[in-house]
């Protein structure tokens, strides 16, 4: 389990207004909503340990998170990454699961979880492409697979539909759910409010002004914390 308490996040000497008190269980798939500019970007970077914590407590497993020992329990797919030319998905992948290492060779349980991330993703037939040739939506995949490949206990991502394709943002979406089912953590921002839902277990939006809604598993509660995110629409 995942526990934040009183977590006060910002950068560039900005801190960000909302406290954070929330916790996420083994299995959930939860929706991160907010308005652009409101720390859902921020609270990802800050919980995968890119970004130093102003104050308050993250726990795993009820032990404090200490970055970089515990980075590869806790993985964030950012929106955007470049497309490398010269390293094939296979490559890619492997690259990622040997990040921090001077020498060695991938294990054969690390080449067994790069394989099977690829399947889950539907990409294993793409493993010998150049990333630099994939369409946003296979690329999209392929650094959700590089992740997930790392067996994280905890998966974050920031806007992971953005720039997709209507078909691959709801293979993405339900394969989140897919992860989430098997036990990983998953907390996922998006704009994508509609699809997003349906795949959520749970909602935790920023109203405007910074207050923190923490929803429950029904529709109702939900689509109720998605709303408040976006009340200065409504208003």
């Amino acid at each position: 389990m995942l526990e934040i308490k009183e977590l006060a996040t910002g950068y560039s000497g900005r801190v960000m207004p909302t406290r954070w008190n929330f916790s996420l269980g083994a299995g959930e798939c939860v929706l991160l909503a907010g308005a652009n500019g409101s720390g859902k970007s921020t609270l990802l970077k800050t919980l995968a340990g890119l970004l130093t914590p102003i104050s308050g407590e993250i726990l795993l497993d009820g032990n404090s998170v200490s970055f970089p020992s515990d980075s590869g329990k806790v993985m964030l797919v950012p929106t955007r990454l470049p497309k490398v030319k010269g390293f094939s998905v296979k490559d890619f992948l492997a690259a990622g699961t040997m990040a921090g290492r001077f020498l060695g060779r991938l294990s054969p349980d690390e080449i067994r979880a790069i394989d099977e991330a690829l399947e889950l993703l539907g990409i294993a037939d793409l493993a010998a492409r150049d990333i630099s040739g994939l369409s946003d939506g296979e690329f999209q995949k392929a650094c959700i697979a590089a992740a997930l490949s790392r067996r994280p206990e905890v998966l974050l991502l920031d806007e992971p539909t953005a720039f997709l394709d209507v078909e691959s943002r709801l293979f993405v979406l339900k394969t989140l759910r897919s992860i989430a089912d098997s036990g990983c953590t998953v907390m996922f921002s998006s704009h994508d409010v509609v699809d997003s839902l349906k795949v959520a277990t749970r909602v935790i939006s920023i109203r405007p002004g910074g207050l923190q809604v923490v929803s429950d598993s029904t529709p109702e509660s939900m689509s109720e914390a998605v709303k408040s995110s976006l009340s200065h629409h409504f208003a």
